[in-house]
């Protein structure tokens, strides 16, 4: 059993980024133990690092293969409102996410496709976020503040649907019909 001794909070280590998974949902999420730090979701203080996951390309949507954005943003928003360390959370597209890791900072950007109907290139960005050298948390704004979907903790998610075709380079706006039901405000 891992006990409170082994953690970060006594051995004072540092930049500690997690890569998660499996759950068929990207989410951003500071890294602490919880009711044995003090912890604050709105600084990230006493958080110990992020964890960051994503979802699979073709897999399903955890909250399930046949939900709609609006119910998949609604499930994320519960998620983030009862859980003080999750900092962002979307289950509605299928994706992916890039790291670039630098002596100063991490960076992870998150993408989605927007029909996986057809063969295509298409992906939307989902969501920007980073980890400062040394911080052991999300950078605050998280997110610069806004998503495109899903749930964001003290920011907006503000769908555009504006599409990026990858084989091509042109940016379009997409309305794929299974992504144009608008979402709950925050």
């Amino acid at each position: 059993m891992l006990t409170h001794t082994h953690c970060r909070y006594d051995n004072k280590i540092g930049n500690n980024i997690m890569l998660a998974g499996d759950s068929h949902a990207n989410w951003v999420s500071d890294l602490v133990w919880l009711n044995h730090a003090n912890y604050s979701g709105a600084t990230g203080s006493d958080s110990v690092g992020v964890e960051f996951a994503g979802t699979a390309v073709s897999s399903s949507s955890p909250f399930g293969a046949s939900s709609t954005i609006f119910q998949c943003n609604n499930q994320s928003r519960l998620l983030v409102r009862d859980n003080e360390e999750l900092q962002w959370n979307e289950g509605y597209y299928r994706g992916y996410y890039e790291l670039r890791i630098s002596p100063q900072r991490v960076q992870a950007q998150y993408f989605g496709m927007p029909s996986l109907l057809t063969r295509n290139g298409y992906e939307v960005s989902l969501g920007n976020f980073s980890v400062e050298n040394g911080a052991n948390r999300v950078a605050r704004p998280v997110g610069g503040g806004k998503v495109e979907n899903g749930a964001l903790r003290n920011g907006q998610t503000a769908m555009t649907n504006l599409t990026h075709d990858t084989n091509t380079g042109a940016w379009f706006v997409h309305n794929f019909s299974r992504v144009t039901i608008p979402t709950m405000s925050s």
